[in-house]
C-alpha cells in the first residue's frame, strides 16, 4: 500500500476494515467459514461494504443442503457429490430451515433498487479443499472477486490441532485450507465472531487467546472491533437475523451462537438468565455470555493456514472420511504433543498481594 494512500485512512479502524477500504477491490465474497448461520453472521460487515462502494457476492457454506431448495435455483456446480445452487427471494425453502432463501428476500426489502439479490448455496459437510479451491475459482473467474472474506462464528477456525478441544475442525479448516491457496486475490481475511461461545464445543478460551497471540507473531492478526448496539452492522444483522426467524416460522431452527452475538451486543452477561432469543436450546448454566462476543477479530487467512496443522493435514484429502481420518491420524502423531484443557487464571490466582 502506498504511503501516502495509508495515511489517508482513519489511522484507529483496524487493520482488516483498511485492508478493505482499498479502493484496489472491487468485488468481495462473502461466506460462511465453517456451517450454520455463519454466512449470516457477515450482514455485520454488509453495510459497510455498501458504504465503501463494493460489489458483494454471498457464500452460504452451511448446513442446509441446496437439493432441498425448490425451483427457481439455478445449480451452478456439481462435482464429487458436491451441489451448489443460486437461490434467490423466489426460491422455495424447507419450511423450518432456508436462511439463504430468506435473506435474499430481505435484501430485496431493504435494496430494492438492487433486487433481485442472489446467494451460492452450498452444503458444509461434503466440500474437500479440492472441490471448495475448483468452486472458488469458478465463482472468482465469474463474478472478477478481489477478495474473499470468511465469517466464523465461535473461535473453532483459529485452533491447529494440537488444542485439547477443536470444535467442529474440519469444516473450517477446508474453507482456510482452499482459500488461501486461491491466487490471485489482492485480500483473502478471515472474520471470526461469537469469541467464547465454542466453550459449547469444547473450545478453550485460553486457547483460542493463545491462537490470536500466535498469530499476531506470524503477522496474520489483524485487528478487532468492538459492536455497540447502535452500530449500523449490528442493526442490520438483528433486523436480518430477525426476518429470517420469521421466515422459518416459531419451529423453525435458532442459532445458538447468533442469539450469543446478539444477547451479548445488547448487554447480557453470565450464565444465570437465558435471554429469550437462546430459549429454548440453551438453558441456565449452559452458556457464558460477555461482551467479547459481541467483537469482530480479523486475520490473515494465509497466516491462519500457515498455523494450521489440521489444514496440511487434509489439504489433498479427496473425501471427508479422507479428511476425518487424516484428522484423527494426525493428532495421534502428535501423542503427548496434543494439549490439556487450557484455561484462563482465577481472578485470585493473579491478584497482587503486597
Amino acid at each position: 500500500m502506498p504511503e501516502q494512500e495509508s495515511l489517508n485512512r482513519p489511522s484507529w479502524l483496524p487493520g482488516f476494515l483498511n485492508r478493505l477500504a482499498d479502493p484496489a477491490i472491487d468485488t468481495v465474497l462473502l461466506c460462511g467459514c465453517g456451517g450454520g448461520f455463519d454466512f449470516v453472521h457477515g450482514m455485520i460487515l454488509y453495510p459497510e461494504l455498501q458504504r465503501l462502494g463494493k460489489k458483494v457476492i454471498i457464500g452460504s457454506y452451511s448446513f442446509g443442503r441446496p437439493e432441498e431448495i425448490g425451483e427457481p435455483a439455478e445449480t451452478v456446480f456439481s462435482q464429487s457429490g458436491a451441489v451448489v445452487k443460486q437461490v434467490t427471494g423466489k426460491s422455495q425453502p424447507k419450511p423450518s430451515y432456508g436462511p439463504e432463501v430468506h435473506l435474499c428476500r430481505f435484501l430485496d426489502s431493504r435494496f430494492p433498487q438492487e433486487a433481485p439479490h442472489f446467494i451460492y448455496a452450498y452444503y458444509a459437510r461434503v466440500f474437500t479443499v479440492p472441490l471448495l479451491s475448483r468452486f472458488y475459482r469458478q465463482l472468482v473467474e465469474a463474478h472478477r472477486i478481489d477478495a474473499i472474506v470468511l465469517v466464523d462464528g465461535g473461535s473453532d477456525s483459529l485452533m491447529a490441532g494440537d488444542e485439547e478441544g477443536l470444535g467442529d475442525p474440519i469444516e473450517d479448516a477446508v474453507s482456510v485450507a482452499a482459500v488461501a491457496g486461491l491466487e490471485p486475490l489482492k485480500e483473502k481475511l478471515l472474520i471470526t465472531i461469537g469469541f467464547g461461545a465454542d466453550r459449547f464445543n469444547q473450545v478453550s478460551d485460553a486457547a483460542s487467546l493463545r491462537a490470536v497471540a500466535e498469530l499476531t507473531r506470524l503477522g496474520g492478526y489483524l485487528g478487532a472491533l468492538g459492536l455497540d448496539p447502535e452500530s449500523a452492522g449490528f442493526q442490520f444483522y438483528r433486523s436480518a437475523l430477525d426476518y429470517i426467524q420469521a421466515g422459518q416460522g416459531p419451529g423453525g431452527f435458532r442459532s445458538v451462537i447468533a442469539g450469543a452475538i446478539l444477547a451479548a451486543g445488547e448487554g447480557a452477561f453470565g450464565s444465570g438468565q437465558v435471554p429469550a432469543r437462546l430459549q429454548p436450546r440453551v438453558g441456565p448454566g449452559e452458556m457464558f455470555l460477555w461482551p467479547l462476543m459481541a467483537m469482530l477479530w480479523g486475520f490473515d487467512v494465509d497466516r491462519v493456514a500457515e498455523r494450521s496443522l489440521i489444514c496440511d493435514w487434509i489439504k489433498g484429502c479427496a473425501t471427508i472420511p479422507e479428511c476425518q481420518a487424516a484428522l484423527w491420524e494426525g493428532r495421534s502423531r502428535l501423542g503427548k504433543g496434543i494439549r490439556g484443557v487450557e484455561n484462563l487464571p482465577r481472578h485470585e490466582e493473579m491478584r497482587y498481594e503486597g
